[in-house]
């Protein structure tokens, strides 16, 4: 952690969070006064004393200057030092080893020496194809070729050049193409182990270190230098002290704005609870945009692919447990109204790509089953555990949930209930009461109807997702949003360079990893790792657009 979160836990952060989503909701609300044009000036002022540059207590020259340690600020670094440029990497974290990047499962890749050796035949146009069609072609389709490109070479260079062993893993969550994932061994003989934090992101400090690069830790980028029109390097707080880092070329890659709740209640709508990284606060995006960078369209988040979560429960959620999983099942789930909102059996086939993306439309929203439903995933029978063993629809289920029933499900329901985000009912009428939603009773009735006829008449759903909730008590489970990274940023062009309203680049500036709003499209792609390829890969790419900008 750093200097300013020490002592600052995950609960604390989000109760801070709510606590000021809250009081901003409430300062909008009812019929105040709209501001005065004094107080709008004051408002303009102080938020261009915000962005005005201070003097620097010291400055440091390289260069290229690369804000942000994460996946796609590590591996920018390293292009830039292959290509024998001076580089020095501004991290708001104390090591490498904090940012989603170095945590996350594995990337997303094609054309690796793992998958060539398996005899895996899955081609770069084929993944091409399918990712720029999955995002109808809202990504910049030039960009999105050469991050493909470099992305089973990256995985060679992890294990290569760096000497952390990777290894193959299912797409459990994608498009159906096996092994298309890579997997950081911290054992090689086990598949399941994974090196994590400076274990997977240390070796590429290192070679950077002894190419000449610097790391300065605990340091957040505050405001772009920017001289006639180019961005010639970053201005930083070491606590009281103002740092002034210099370059010919800066790369901004903090990660997005998971740890923001007013930002992503601005973008989102809604609350969205936070898995990854919360030392990503946006500032990267704030300030690109400040030196006059356009905003990307795509606006999303990585859903939790395994869970449901609620900020009230202890750990916002855990796999395995009913309370939590049982709104990736396919059954009911309703808006905060009571009414359905999405086809169900999409969110359980598809919950990291389009799970999120439901979960938005819905904000808060809530699982609905009743007591045979909850004693049914209490025996652990396949019937409910995997959806019938249905293959096509339910392949998720297939793949990460078969031979693995849930257990202690009462009693994680109970629990969920004790604290106060789940709910109980002996009758529909008073289950819909106690969740302030009146449509629950007219929303179940049509729902059931649709149960006993085996054909849902609303949305479609699979049949085989159709299990009726007649059967008293009944339980609503409350969910809201939740993510491992926000997708959308800064638009660039091609060469990851940010660019202006008029589409021309700002001279020396890239933007890579979750602050591009470029390379990810929303809904997340349904290829699993796909964020982590577009970090690795961008940043790759960004390093070296860059180096080859300061040698033209």
């Amino acid at each position: 952690m750093t200097k300013e979160t020490k002592g600052l836990t995950r609960r604390n952060f989000l109760a801070m969070g709510s606590l000021a989503a809250l009081a901003g909701t409430a300062a909008l609300a009812g019929c105040a006064p709209s501001a005065s044009s004094s107080e709008t000036k004051a408002g303009a002022d102080e938020a261009a004393d915000a962005n005005a540059m201070a003097t620097a207590d010291e400055t440091k020259e390289c260069d290229i200057v690369i804000l942000g340690a994460g996946g796609a600020g590590m591996w920018a670094a390293v292009e830039a030092a292959r290509a024998g440029k001076s580089v020095i990497v501004i991290e708001k974290g104390n090591n490498v080893g904090v940012a989603n990047g170095s945590l996350a499962g594995g990337p997303f890749m094609v054309g690796s020496k793992l998958q060539q050796e398996a005899g895996i035949e899955f081609t770069y146009e084929e993944a091409f194809n399918h990712i720029m069609e999955y995002s109808h072609w809202s990504t910049n389709a030039a960009a999105i070729k050469q991050a493909v490109l470099l992305s089973g070479d990256t995985i060679d260079r992890f294990t290569e050049e760096f000497g952390v062993a990777t290894g193959l893993r299912p797409d459990n969550y994608g498009a159906g193409h096996a092994s298309v994932r890579a997997n950081f061994q911290s054992d090689p003989k086990d598949s399941k182990t994974q090196a994590k934090g400076e274990d997977r992101m240390g070796p590429l400090q290192k070679w950077v270190e002894e190419k000449g690069g610097e790391f300065i830790f605990d340091t957040t980028g505050k405001r772009l230098i920017m001289e006639d029109g180019v961005c010639t390097g970053v201005q930083c707080e070491q606590g009281k002290t103002v740092l002034d880092v210099k370059g010919k070329a800066v790369i901004v890659s903090t990660g997005g704005f998971l740890g923001n709740v007013e930002m992503m209640k601005e973008r989102f709508g809604t609350f969205v609870n936070p898995l990854g990284n919360i030392l990503s606060i946006g500032e990267g995006i704030d300030m690109v945009q400040a030196a006059g960078g356009q905003v990307s369209t795509q606006w999303g988040i990585a859903g939790n692919e395994f869970t449901g979560s609620n900020q009230k429960a202890d750990g916002l959620y855990e796999r395995g447990n009913a309370a939590f999983t049982i709104g990736i099942y396919g059954t009911l789930l309703v808006n905060n109204q009571g009414r359905r909102f999405s086809n169900e059996g999409k969110f359980a086939n598809l919950p990291l790509a389009l799970g999120g993306a439901i979960s938005l439309v819905g904000g808060q929203y809530y699982a609905v089953v009743d007591q045979a439903y909850v004693d049914g995933l209490n025996a652990g029978t396949d019937a409910w555990t995997l959806c019938g063993a249905d293959e096509v629809n339910w392949r998720t289920g297939m793949m990460t949930l078969k031979d693995k029933p849930l257990e202690n499900v009462q009693a994680n329901m109970d629990a969920a209930v004790e604290a106060g985000w789940a709910f109980k009912a002996d009758t529909i009428e008073e289950l819909a009461e106690a969740i302030g939603a009146p449509d629950l009773v007219n929303t179940l009735e049509t729902y059931n109807g649709y149960c006993e006829a085996g054909k849902d008449e609303d949305f479609y759903k699979p049949a085989c997702f159709l299990q009726p909730v007649t059967t008293g008590p009944f339980y609503a489970l409350q969910y809201e949003p939740s993510a491992w990274v926000t997708i959308g940023g800064i638009r660039t062009n091609d060469r990851l360079q940010a660019i202006d309203g008029e589409g021309m680049p700002i001279k020396g500036l890239y933007v890579a990893g979750a602050d591009n709003g470029t390379l990810m499209s929303a809904p997340y792609c349904d290829y699993e790792g796909f964020s982590l390829m577009c970090a690795y890969s961008g940043g790759r790419m960004a390093g070296m657009y860059a180096a080859e900008e300061i040698d033209a």
